[in-house]
């Protein structure tokens, strides 16, 4: 895995030039970087998509799931959900470009 500083800067490069990412997937991802920081930048990151769409700011469960997909389907993370309220689910942060 490399650097987090250089994690965040490869991966804000890499917004400006994609038009696919919107704001509230610069802010999911941001959200989960939070957590990875938190988290002493190892990976997978266990964390609670209530936990998540509160540090983004994403009111909406919809909106969340439909992002955290795009994120997913994108490259930036493995998403290992619980699908169990209580337990939390598992986000592996993926080098930039990475398809692992």
């Amino acid at each position: 895995m490399m650097a987090f500083e250089n994690y965040i800067a490869d991966f804000m490069d890499m917004v400006g030039e994609d038009p696919k990412m919107g704001p509230t997937h610069v802010s999911l991802m941001l959200a989960i970087l939070y957590f990875f920081y938190r988290q002493g930048c190892v990976n997978p990151i266990m964390v609670f998509s209530s936990q998540l769409r509160a540090q983004a700011k994403i009111r909406s469960e919809r909106v969340y799931y439909y992002c955290m997909r795009d994120l997913k389907d994108w490259g930036y993370i493995k998403l290992t959900p619980s699908f169990r309220p209580e337990v939390a689910s598992l986000i592996t942060l993926r080098q930039i470009g990475s398809k692992e």
